[in-house]
């Protein structure tokens, strides 16, 4: 797990938010998670957070939105590029809503 783990870096113009909290968070559960599955959970939420606040930086007048709506935009803005990247994200939000209480 160390090794896969140490490729995760932030990359430049990343917001501090995102990049040294949630990021660094994600990294650290990454890697105890092979000796504790329930940590799994905790990364998913700590990567949609890390998600959500690139997406409202990089969104212009990005405003306060549901993460839905931050994916959707990012995606019809190009800011989501990378294959299957807005799917993955959609997966991960109904991932965490469904751990959501309700």
């Amino acid at each position: 797990m160390r090794d896969l783990v140490d490729d995760l870096v932030v990359l430049t113009g990343v917001p501090a938010a995102a990049g040294t909290a949630a990021l660094h968070t994600v990294r650290e559960l990454l890697r105890q998670s092979y000796d504790c599955c329930e940590f799994s959970t905790v990364v998913v939420m700590h990567s949609l957070i890390a998600a959500e606040i690139v997406l409202r930086d990089r969104i212009p007048g990005a405003g306060k939105k549901s993460l839905q709506k931050f994916i959707e935009q990012g995606a019809d803005a190009g800011i989501l590029t990378a294959a299957r990247q807005e799917e993955y994200l959609d997966y991960g939000l109904k991932i965490r809503n469904g751990m959501a209480p309700t």
